[in-house]
């Protein structure tokens, strides 16, 4: 009899462009992408753009155009050229179920 293991959420988060970009497998395996800055004197959370996929639907990076882009599903955020590789690894590890 073998025990599942437990799969935990990780994120991946850097400046994209001016705002912050968020990308997060969840411990169900689902994967989110935010854009998102702080305003105001109490730096209060301010969404721009959100994205969400389906359990076992993979993000992807794609640098064959400029700017390179970051696809979940049919939703995609532009990104700069310095967080393509980042972001590469990152996907590359967490969709073989890793922890950070």
């Amino acid at each position: 009899m073998s025990a599942s293991i437990p799969v935990r959420q990780v994120e991946f988060t850097a400046k994209c462009f001016g705002a912050n970009l968020g990308l997060t497998r969840d411990s169900d395996n689902s994967w989110r992408m935010s854009l998102y800055t702080f305003v105001g004197k109490d730096s209060r959370h301010l969404g721009i753009a959100f994205a969400c996929a389906s359990p076992g639907q993979v993000p992807r990076v794609d640098a064959s155009d400029t700017p390179a882009a970051l696809w979940l599903g049919s939703a995609s955020f532009d990104l700069p050229d310095n967080l393509v590789p980042k972001l590469q690894a990152f996907i590359a590890e967490h969709t073989k179920g890793g922890a950070a």
